[in-house]
């Protein structure tokens, strides 16, 4: 029945030489590692208005118009960041064909210590990244008024869950079910910006700010305040970077040639993406009205204010744009799903991680990565709420912390490899790692209150448990090692106890197995009941075949303890290697029954689990209906 279930949800398995059968195209690459960027664009010009408008409130001189001007290049400034990180990320994914993006980028050119910081970076910021999108995609629906918002989080849940299951069945599969929103609300997102702007330059939008106005104001402003503002409202809308690494993260998933594809998709990610953000802050300086969500009644979003302005609260345009926003949230958490699995996988192949993260799973994905990510997620939506404005100031310092890392160790890598032109892309990625590391520590300053100090404080953890995992599989390695002369196996003497809770047709086979193996057998029974014992003894005298029987009282009624004990008294006894315990079990026919029984056995395994010395077996007796 489990099987039956997992086919129906999973789907059948996938042979291993199908792996590049299931590799992506440059679309669907764009689709499935993309949307968490291109779903930033719906808040980042968002979190600029939230910054400046905040300012506001402490600056008279701000008005609302200048809030919106300002915006604009503050918007620039974040796009031409955004296009130094980009060509970077594109030089990493030349540099690194393998995946692991600003991870491998540290682990190969800037050491151990980096390269842990950029893992742990990356990973809380995946989990960070599913949380925040799914609860801001089902935010902008419980607004709208079309799901009730005390379900948000259960709603949420349900969604990371529908997306798991969908990553679960494949890559390709996923990516071909994530395609058709993206597109939609690429060319939607095009559609409001190109139909916005149109009215503006036809004079079909009243009341708009006057620009010489605006500016003149701006030059009323003392410079130190301006700059203050516009660095807290370049901090905020530096929200519009997350996810760009994705694509460097997962190098493999595309078709052959992999890293030329990859490449391909990172620059097309790049130019849609400021292209959207910057025509949306345009707009929002453009129409007038535009506030932060928190401003106005029912807190419609940014996009949705827009939208309202641009074709009319309410039409089909309007709801189109506004559903296709929420969808498009909730499926950037699927940038996460492909991206976080293979940087665990990386990880684990480097010891850090436990191995199990290696495994394919029946349709070629690392389930067992998606299943984590989706289990940490789910928790984040719960303790928070689904509140992603609380989430927010936990995001995107990992981002940057990691683009950062990736700058410098980019530096190093032109350095080394003496490429024609590698001084111009030196000089780049020196201006990135510079930019990088001043938004990183902007974001630090700027949100460590609100809950930034929770990234800060987790990364050490996360960092101190990749090197007790490291430690591990090193001490492993070094004691499993074989021995540098040869070695030939030799038979060893061993005592077989075959432990008897009664005398069934179950134990007989435990005996016969328990001959087979040694000449030194012996049965051991626990006193729990006199009476039973009484009637164990008479069995025996028939049914025994000459094996001695060993009677342990229990006072307290306790099976471990007195075994225990005896097994060591055994294995003192005897000047050998091993004790053999064979544990006598029968076997319902179906699983449930097995609720009906004692299950001693699996407590006396577990008991004997970490004893060395003792060999525990179990002789099954199956049983019929």
């Amino acid at each position: 029945m489990w099987n039956r279930l997992k086919r129906l949800i999973v789907g059948n398995p996938l042979a291993s030489h199908r792996e590049r059968h299931e590799r992506l195209s440059i679309p669907i690459g764009l689709a499935v590692f993309a949307s968490d960027a291109l779903s930033s664009t719906a808040y980042a010009t968002e979190e600029i208005l939230i910054a400046l408008f905040a300012a506001g409130l402490t600056v008279p001189a701000l008005s609302s118009a200048l809030n919106g001007f300002l915006a604009i290049p503050v918007a620039a400034a974040i796009i031409l960041l955004m296009f130094i990180v980009v060509m970077s990320y594109r030089e990493v994914i030349f540099a690194h064909p393998m995946g692991g993006g600003s991870y491998e980028v540290a682990k190969t050119k800037l050491g151990v210590l980096p390269c842990q910081i950029a893992g742990s970076a990356l990973l809380i910021d995946y989990v960070l990244t599913v949380a925040v999108s799914v609860s801001s995609g089902v935010a902008n629906i419980t607004s709208t008024g079309w799901l009730p918002a005390e379900h948000k989080v259960s709603i949420s849940i349900g969604l990371v869950l529908l997306i798991m299951l969908l990553n679960l069945r494949g890559v390709k599969e996923s990516g071909k079910a994530f395609a058709v929103p993206a597109f939609i609300f690429i060319f939607s997102m095009v559609g409001l910006i190109g139909w916005g702007i149109f009215k503006v330059a036809t004079g079909q939008v009243p009341n708009q700010p006057d620009t010489a106005t605006v500016v003149s104001q701006v030059q009323s402003l003392s410079p130190l305040i301006l700059i203050a503002v516009l660095i807290k409202a370049f901090s905020h809308g530096c929200a519009a970077l997350t996810g760009v690494e994705a694509v460097s993260n997962g190098v493999q998933a595309f078709k052959e040639p992999a890293e030329l594809n990859a490449g391909k998709t990172m620059v097309y990610m790049g130019l849609i993406l400021g292209a959207i953000f910057l025509g949306v802050t345009y707009l929002a300086y453009a129409y007038p009205g535009i506030v932060p969500p928190d401003m106005l009644p029912g807190k419609p979003t940014v996009v949705s204010q827009i939208a309202a302005s641009v074709f009319g609260h309410g039409t089909w345009m309007y709801l189109d744009v506004q559903l296709i926003t929420a969808i498009i949230l909730i499926l950037a958490a699927n940038t996460s799903f492909a991206g976080f699995p293979r940087l665990g996988m990386i990880l684990a192949q480097d010891g850090y991680l436990p191995r199990q993260l290696m495994n394919l799973g029946d349709r070629l994905v690392y389930s067992n990565g998606i299943v984590i990510l989706s289990f940490f997620a789910m928790l984040l939506i719960a303790v928070f709420h689904a509140d992603y404005s609380a989430m927010m100031p936990l995001y995107a310092i990992g981002v940057f912390l990691s683009f950062t890392l990736a700058q410098w160790g980019m530096i190093k890598h032109h350095k080394l490899s003496q490429r024609a032109g590698w001084q111009r892309r030196a000089i780049v990625n020196t201006i990135g790692a510079l930019a990088t590391g001043i938004v990183t520590l902007i974001l630090v300053y700027e949100k460590f209150w609100d809950g930034a100090w929770m990234v800060l404080a987790a990364m050490p953890i996360i960092i101190y448990i990749f090197r007790e995992i490291r430690h591990h599989y090193e001490s492993i390695g070094k004691q499993l090692a074989l021995p540098s002369d040869g070695y030939c196996p030799i038979a060893i003497e061993h005592t077989v106890l075959v432990l008897v809770s009664s005398l069934h047709r179950g134990t007989i086979p435990a005996l016969e197995y328990a001959r087979t193996i040694s000449e030194r057998v012996e049965a051991v029974h626990v006193e729990l009941n006199p009476a039973a014992t009484e009637r164990l003894k008479k069995a025996w005298e028939g049914w025994g075949c000459g094996i001695p029987l060993t009677i342990l009282k229990s006072p307290f009624r306790s099976i471990s303890e007195p075994l225990l004990e005896y097994i060591d008294e055994v294995e003192d006894r005897y000047e050998h290697d091993l004790v053999t315990i064979i544990v006598p079990e029968f076997v319902t026919k179906k699983s449930w029954h097995n609720l009906l029984h004692n299950q001693t056995s699996i407590m006396i395994k577990a008991l004997l689990r970490y004893r060395p010395g003792k060999v525990v077996t179990t002789v099954r007796y199956h049983l019929n209906e």
